[in-house]
């Protein structure tokens, strides 16, 4: 049997990461351990059905870095094994773990379909198949891709890092998470380095609830997902012309800029906003994580605190 260790990177979410504990100590499938990178200091230490090692990082450096650094940890702590990196906000359902580690198999890297608190299709894997990837956009349920597609296992081209199992041969010709994306854009780039280094597969058996926390501020949650947004941006505008594994992610490009504005609107500062991250991502080569991106956030947050 594969030996597995979870590593989580939270940030203020106590009772989400108290509720994925839980779930994975009654998951069904044995957990050497548990890495959390607690970002802002808030958790401690604690013992379950297996040891729960919380590193505090008050730098908050994205959950690139704290992926990363939560790995070495854990290599540290237990030795050379399968990672099951993992969202503070999901829940790891009964059977779920153990259908991904038997989907493993020679694979890099596996990965659950991701589903909401309604049972609707929360996310997604891009299949590499393109016959499964316009079947599975016909699916409102996990059910319904269980349906359309098979069980599978089936290949993936890149995968989000909600929850994702690497093994641990492959964490070792892969490497880990870079550090340099700020927020949003690290997952895909290392899912399609492990889909091209060893193949990433994906089991319509497995569901994961993936179920973030609403927010108690509407207008707190505009302005953090247009920051947010603006970080994508730039990821995907790097990712598509300056890594060569990404690059057919420029065919997303267009609906990415578009879905920005359509839930931003077309002002002259989220143009101005837009072309930057363009810019600094496709012409100047900067992921969201470098001083350019800083800069940006920086002079939105100023914008927004004079409204």
């Amino acid at each position: 049997m594969r030996e597995v260790v979870a590593v989580v990177v939270t940030w203020r979410r106590e009772q989400e990461l108290d509720r994925l504990l839980a779930s994975l100590e009654a998951s069904g499938h044995p957990i050497r351990g548990c890495v959390v990178m607690d970002h802002a200091g808030t958790v401690a230490d604690q013992v379950r059905a297996f040891p729960v090692r919380v590193c505090a990082d008050l730098k908050n450096p994205g959950p690139g870095a704290g992926w990363a650094n939560g790995v070495r940890r854990a290599q540290d702590a237990f030795g050379a094994t399968d990672i099951l990196y993992l969202d503070d906000d999901v829940v790891m359902p009964p059977g779920a773990l153990g259908e991904m580690v038997g989907s493993l198999g020679d694979a890099a890297a596996v990965c659950p379909l991701l589903e909401d608190a309604a049972g609707k299709l929360w996310g997604f894997p891009e299949p590499a198949d393109a016959a499964q990837r316009r079947r599975i956009r016909q699916a409102g349920t996990p059910g319904d891709a269980l349906r359309l597609l098979g069980p599978g296992p089936h290949r993936f081209l890149w995968a989000t890092g909600a929850c994702l199992l690497v093994s641990r041969e492959a964490i070792a010709a892969c490497g880990l998470h870079r550090p340099d994306f700020w927020m949003l854009g690290e997952d895909l780039e290392y899912s399609m380095r492990l889909a091209q280094c060893g193949g990433g597969v994906f089991t319509c058996r497995a569901a994961v609830p993936h179920l973030p926390p609403p927010s108690g501020d509407a207008a707190a949650a505009r302005t953090s997902d247009y920051r947010k947004f603006c970080s994508l941006l730039q990821n995907l505008s790097y990712l598509s012309f300056h890594v060569r594994h990404s690059a057919h992610m420029a065919s997303y490009l267009p609906g990415n800029f578009r879905r920005f504005f359509r839930t931003h609107g077309w002002r002259a500062a989220s143009v101005a906003d837009a072309w930057e991250c363009f810019r600094q991502g496709a012409l100047c080569g900067h992921p969201a994580g470098h001083a350019s991106g800083a800069r940006l956030r920086e002079r939105i947050a100023r914008r927004q605190l004079r409204r």
